[in-house]
C-alpha cells in the first residue's frame, strides 16, 4: 500500500529542517533575555534617578526627609542647611 523510502538525502532534509527550527528558537530566545534584561536596566535606572531627584528637590526645602527601605529608616536633612543655621 503505502511504501515510506528512508534514503539518506531525505533524513539529511530532516535533520537540516528540525536543527534549522531549533537554531532560530535558541537565536530568539537569546535575543529575547537580552532585551528583557536591558528594558530591566533601563527602567531601574530611570526609577534610581527619579528617586534621587525627588530626594534633591526636597532637600532643597531645608526640612527633615524621611527615607524607608523595608525595617530600615532614615531621616535626611541638606548639610547646606545645617551649614547656614550655624552662621547665623
Amino acid at each position: 500500500m503505502f511504501k515510506h523510502e528512508c534514503s539518506p538525502k531525505k533524513i539529511l532534509h530532516i535533520a537540516l529542517i528540525v536543527w534549522l527550527i531549533f537554531a532560530t528558537l535558541y537565536v530568539v530566545y537569546g535575543e529575547y533575555n537580552r532585551l528583557s534584561k536591558f528594558v530591566a536596566n533601563r527602567a531601574y535606572n530611570a526609577g534610581l534617578q527619579e528617586a534621587v531627584t525627588q530626594i534633591i528637590t526636597e532637600s532643597k526645602k531645608c526640612q527633615p526627609i524621611p527615607v524607608n527601605v523595608g525595617e530600615l529608616q532614615a531621616t535626611l536633612i541638606n548639610l547646606e542647611c545645617l551649614q547656614g543655621a550655624e552662621e547665623e
